[in-house]
């Protein structure tokens, strides 16, 4: 009797910890190390192109690193082509791994971007993980293109890693926002959608609200991408059924 207690109590001790996990924003993080403007800092990785800093001058912060980008890991929101949402979040949850495996050299001038994170600059970590398939070119206006990246991503392409195993899209939709955000002018609302030729990622104006879980595709000269939106306030906490 005592040893079918003793397994009840394991199990539910089990399972509440899977719980937590399933509830936990980082649970996919994978700690690494970085070298920050030439000084070795201890890092956490949230997924392929962001980490939060353990150490030194900017302990704390969120960072989002510049030159790239990984697909969203907060859920199974992306697809095109023959690839379902689920692929490739099994994908985005990766590449936070690509990313710890190594210190990069990074740089970071203190400036923050539009949700106050760190932007930080590892050129050779964004060459990786456009070579390996796991991220991509991602040059927003007034940022210079780095060739190396995007040399990086056409060998991927071609040799059909990661993101491009199933063939290869024009333009993949990396952010969404509805006219009715909190933070919106609410006159106008934009997506960024990615050339995946260019690497450069444009702003697409439109006047449209979106329900949460709705998916929203865009066009690139014939090719769809598709995104599902979901308000950033409840991507990792109150979740939607359509991240579960």
């Amino acid at each position: 009797m005592r040893s079918v207690f003793v397994c009840a109590v394991l199990i539910s001790l089990a399972a509440s910890a899977h719980s937590r996990k399933s509830r936990n924003p980082d649970a996919h993080s994978a700690p690494g190390a970085i070298v920050l403007n030439g000084v070795k800092t201890e890092v956490v990785w949230s997924d392929g192109d962001s980490f939060r800093i353990k150490e030194g001058a900017y302990e704390g912060k969120g960072t989002r690193l510049v030159g790239y980008n990984t697909l969203e890991a907060f859920g199974p929101v992306h697809r095109w082509g023959e690839w379902t949402g689920k692929e490739l979040f099994e994908l985005a949850k990766d590449a936070s791994s690509v990313a710890a495996s190594k210190a990069w050299d990074c740089t970071t001038d203190g400036k923050e971007e539009g949700y106050h994170r760190l932007l930080v600059n590892c050129p050779e970590l964004a060459a990786e993980m456009a070579r390996q398939g796991v991220g991509m070119a991602y040059f927003v206006e007034g940022a210079k293109v780095d060739e190396k990246v995007l040399a990086a991503q056409a060998e991927a392409m071609k040799a059909g890693r990661g993101m491009w195993k199933k063939g290869v899209v024009k333009g993949v939709v990396t952010s969404l926002h509805s006219l009715d955000e909190k933070d919106g002018n609410g006159k106008e609302a934009y997506n960024r959608v990615v050339d995946t030729r260019t690497g450069r990622a444009l702003k697409r104006a439109h006047h449209d609200r979106y329900e949460t879980c709705q998916e929203v595709c865009e066009k690139t000269d014939g090719d769809v991408s598709c995104m599902v939106y979901v308000p950033f306030e409840i991507r990792y906490r109150k979740k939607p059924d359509c991240l579960r």
